[in-house]
Parts: C-alpha cells; structure tokens; sequence
C-alpha cells in the first residue's frame, strides 16, 4: 500500500520537480523535504514544524493543504486541532464557561467603550443654516480696542521682536502666528510594537501581527527580519534559541533553548516590557 510521503513524492515527479528546486523555493530544508517523503515525521522538531512543512509542500505542487492535512491526521500522524475557546462541548467545565462569558462581557464593554469616545471627539460639523463667510466677513470690521486689556499684548506673542511689531499699520490687530503643519511620526515617535529579528540559526517561524499573517518559512543562519504591529504579535518558533530580537530598539530575552518549539507567543503593547533583557545598572562615576 502506497504511504502518504510516496504519494507526495509522485506528485512531486509527476510534475519533473526535483528536491533542490522545491528546497530552494519553499525555503524548507531538504532533509526535511525527504524525511516527509519516507514518513518520518518523528525526525522533525514539533507538530506545528511538521504541518508547516506539509502545508508548504503541498501548496508548491498545487495540492488542496487543508486536505492533505486531514490525511495525515486520519493517519494518526498529527494531532486533532483543538476545541476553539468560543465553542462549548459536553465535557467543558462550568469555570471554563463562566470565564468565556466573563471575557464576551468585557469585549462588548470594550467596543461599546470604543464607539462612544469616537462619537464625543469627532470634530463637530457647522449647523446647515449658517452662512460659510460669517467669520470671514466680521475679522476686517473689528476696530482695534483702546482699553487696557485689549493694549496688553497676549503672552503668546509679547517676546517678538520690537522691529517686527512696529512694522505693523496700528489700525490692524497683530496677525497670529500660523499653525505649524503636522509632523509625520517618526520610528522615535511609533507608539506600537516593532520587532528586529536576527537568525543565529536555521529557524522556523511564523508571525502574526494584529491578527494578520505577516512572515512565515524557514529562514537561514544570517538573515534578519522585521515586523510591527500597532497592537500585538503572535509567534510560532519551531527553534526557540536560533534566534535573538529586539522590541523597540531595545534587546529582548532568547525565547528558550535551542531545538525548543515554542508556540502561541503573545507579546502586545501591556507585556513586551516582561521580554526584554533586564537593564545593568550603572557603574560607579569617576
């Protein structure tokens, strides 16, 4: 009986690919590729790196993923995926329960939260009736006051220079200064989460950003990356030591031991600070 890595092998040979090109486009190491292919997936370093890996081939040759994933799983060679944290089953227990409804209650606080403050700081829009030029029209008939509030120069403007002042006609208020233009923000100024990756070693990973998929492959020894996110991200590490990074410029701790598959990694805008790398205190001066 033909196992399921001789049926992705003549897959494979039916379309003349050889396993340098796949290695080369899939970015998955080619001991890996043939260890797919012989079934052994025990040689390989997680679950998560294992179906990484069969996604990956089989969307280079074309194949439905999702299906061959479901192969492998009748096969008992990956795990069942697990219950979604939103659906309840018969064998959830009552804390389970309560703390998914404590938490849909406290989203919809969130989101009704949300809308409100939009509403009240949106900028008000003019009342339809009233005329556009009104203050236009009503700055060239203001006389200037003769009192002596309205002679004390506003602190805003009572450090310009004398010169610049006595060019101005007596008949007319004194211009303000114009509104500066808005400034883009700047990498100093980010205020989200920004992710500078150095690969020491062949890594697998997968990232999320706010949700979104952003980087996912195997990447080798050298390479460097960056991802941000206004919110959160979310890592899968198939070698938790191969890789060191920085949040925000500033370096963060290594994500556990060399080989070590790390899953459902949260780092988000209320935690990052528990990553980094614990400041030295300073030497003695002098």
């Amino acid at each position: 009986m033909t196992s399921l890595g001789q049926e992705l092998k003549k897959e494979r040979e039916s379309r003349n690919i050889s396993l340098d090109e796949m290695a080369s486009s899939t970015k998955i190491v080619g001991r890996y590729l043939v260890a797919l292919e012989e079934d052994r997936l025990d040689t390989m370093p997680g679950g998560f790196f294992v179906k990484g890996i069969i996604r990956s081939y089989a969307r280079y040759l074309g194949l439905d993923e999702n299906a061959i994933l479901e192969k492998y799983r009748e096969a008992g060679f990956l795990e069942e995926p697990p219950v979604s944290q939103f659906e309840e089953s018969p064998e959830a227990a009552p804390e389970e329960k309560s703390r998914v409804a404590l938490w849909a209650v406290v989203a919809a606080a969130i989101i009704i939260l949300i809308v409100a403050l939009i509403f009240l700081l949106r900028p008000r829009q003019p009342s339809p009736g009233a005329p556009p030029t009104q203050v236009a029209t009503a700055l060239p008939q203001a006389q200037p006051s003769t009192s002596p509030a309205a002679q004390k120069p506003d602190a805003a403007l009572s450090e310009k220079p004398a010169s610049e002042s006595a060019s101005q006609p007596a008949s007319e208020p004194a211009a303000q200064p114009p509104s500066a233009p808005a400034a883009q923000p700047s990498q100093a100024e980010w205020k989200g989460l920004t992710m500078d990756i150095s690969f020491q070693e062949e890594t697998w990973l997968q990232i999320y950003a706010d949700g979104n998929f952003k980087l996912g492959g195997l990447f080798p020894a050298g390479q460097t990356a960056r991802v941000q996110a206004a919110k959160e991200i979310l890592l899968y590490v198939g070698n938790a030591g191969g890789m060191t990074f920085l949040l925000n410029g500033s370096p963060a701790k290594i994500l556990g031991r060399s080989g070590e598959v790390r899953n459902n990694v949260l780092i988000n805008l209320e935690n990052y600070k528990d990553f980094l790398q614990p400041r030295e205190p300073p030497g003695p001066s002098g």
